[in-house]
């Protein structure tokens, strides 16, 4: 256990319409096709060109499946994720460079080279500006990863498929909302996690 000091950094907190409309503008810039599964590790290299960098033991030995630099110009993903968990990996990337796009003024003040380093800075920070760090960043990766209007449409896609074989989708049982969320996971190339997050934030589901 190491006790957090008392470093002087602010996580300024954004309102979830705020968050939305970054998104909004991020895939209107970077992916104005608006094709499914959003191409968020072309992204990442090539628009943004931040170092993608498989690093073995990041899960295993951290409990951290993923950390951006503090100069902000690479992204280290644990090696089984990169390989074996496509969902994973996938919204570790949305989630690091989400952290680029909303907390460069934070990264500015971090020292770390190490991700031995990186979990003590992160235990330095303030335990409330951390919170709001990551819960803007997690919210961030899952709207650029699952906009808002893709994700709507295939609901309603799969809730006409569901009605004509007699499955009421809004209102059903967990075992139903469980293989919707599973579909639509695989459509969008995201955990199922993620998925449900999603659709409750847009109250996709009836209750």
């Amino acid at each position: 256990f190491v006790e957090r000091s008392t470093v002087p950094i602010k996580a300024p907190y954004l309102p979830e319409n705020r968050l939305r409309a970054i998104a909004a503008d991020f895939l209107s810039e970077y992916h104005p096709s608006g094709t499914i599964p959003v191409p968020i590790e072309s992204i990442v290299e090539f628009r943004f060109e931040i170092d993608i960098v498989p690093t073995p033991g990041l899960e295993d030995s951290f409990d951290i499946v993923s950390y951006i630099t503090s100069d902000l110009t690479a992204i280290h993903v644990d090696s089984y994720v990169y390989k074996n968990q496509v969902g994973r990996y996938r919204f570790s990337l949305a989630h690091e460079l989400s952290h680029r796009i909303l907390h460069q003024d934070v990264f500015s003040q971090l020292n770390f080279s190490t991700v031995a380093e990186w979990k003590s800075v992160v235990t330095s920070i303030p335990p409330e500006a951390y919170s709001w760090i990551e819960y803007h960043a997690y919210c961030l990766g899952g709207l650029i990863l699952v906009p808002s209007d893709s994700l709507l449409r295939t609901f309603q896609a799969l809730s006409e498929t569901a009605e004509q074989a007699g499955i009421e989708m809004r209102g059903s049982s967990s075992d139903v909302r469980r293989l919707a969320e599973s579909h639509l996971a695989r459509h969008f190339l995201v955990s199922k996690d993620v998925i449900t997050r999603r659709m409750k934030a847009d109250k996709l589901w009836n209750s």
